[in-house]
């Protein structure tokens, strides 16, 4: 989606959920018969700053659009700051506590807490499992490499005793005699 069609999208959304939010303030029993038109307010604010924080990041930018980001998130924060108010006089709190508005931003904003911390322990998760996965790995090339030699020390070791075997008839000492005398046959020519 282009950034326009994001920013149009999100500031619709929010305008049908301000507009359902005053016509139903009065008719509503709790906040939470409304919290859906305010999740949308809070998603289209999101949307709106990173469409803004998008374009701020692009070399060729486009004044009007740069602006018309720019207003439609004032008069965004303008008209959820009229909802605050209108959300505050329907649930109103006493003066030492907070505002029935501030309990709604405290429970959004940790609710991304607790959104970004699962993200970020999922990575952590995801990279532990990646270097068990390597260790894994790792070992099991190791145990391999050590049975390979281990067979062919076992290979070589059978061989060893299988000539030792056959060549126990065998008279050694003719063998190193006549080593010595074609050794001798050399030495005087």
């Amino acid at each position: 989606m282009e950034p326009i069609t994001t920013a149009i999208a999100a500031v619709t959304a929010a305008s049908n959920a301000i507009g359902f939010i005053k016509a139903r303030i009065n008719d509503v029993q709790s906040v939470a018969d409304i919290s859906d038109q305010i999740g949308t307010l809070f998603s289209a604010q999101k949307k709106l700053n990173e469409e803004r924080n998008k374009q701020a990041g692009v070399g060729d930018i486009n004044i009007r659009s740069s602006i018309d980001a720019v207003l439609e998130a004032k008069r965004l924060n303008e008209q959820m700051q009229e909802i605050a108010t209108m959300i505050n006089m329907r649930w109103p709190k006493p003066a030492d506590q907070p505002s029935t508005w501030q309990e709604i931003l405290n429970h959004h904003n940790q609710k991304l807490r607790e959104q970004k911390e699962a993200v970020k322990k999922a990575q952590v998760e995801a990279a532990r499992r990646q270097q068990e996965i390597s260790e894994t790995i790792k070992t099991c090339a190791i145990i391999f490499c050590v049975l390979l030699v281990a067979i062919f020390l076992f290979a070589v070791m059978f061989m060893t005793v299988a000539r030792s075997v056959e060549g126990e008839g065998y008279d050694y000492s003719r063998t190193v005699l006549s080593l010595e005398d074609t050794a001798s046959l050399h030495d005087v020519s």
